[in-house]
């Protein structure tokens, strides 16, 4: 895979993705998670950069901004937060804080 087009897609209009991911979601995205996690965790991030709110998004009980949704085929739980920035061109700002991937997902 070429590095040629690398952030052209993912970045805002100040040069700056508006996504951040804890660095403990960050071995989900990993060479070696299999293929089901990979793809989920994708989606995920494919959804929120369309709308902060995907159709299944919960807020979470006495934390304001902040909203918890599950993954595709129900792999896994995310919990993240969307900022109060007012939204731009490419909406607003969200940090992934934690995914949990359940126990008995068998290919993890």
């Amino acid at each position: 895979m070429s590095d040629e087009h690398h952030g052209q897609h993912d970045q805002g209009e100040d040069g700056e993705d508006r996504i951040r991911l804890s660095p403990a979601v960050l071995p989900l995205l990993a060479p070696d998670v299999s293929a089901s996690v990979f793809s989920a965790v994708v989606n995920l991030l494919t959804e929120l950069r369309t709308d902060p709110f995907p159709p299944l998004a919960q807020p979470v009980p006495r934390r304001p901004g902040w909203y918890s949704t599950p993954l595709a085929r129900d792999i896994g739980l995310c919990e993240y937060y969307v900022g109060d920035t007012e939204p731009g061109q490419d909406g607003p700002n969200s940090y992934v804080a934690r995914i949990v991937i359940s126990a008995d997902w068998p290919d993890i």
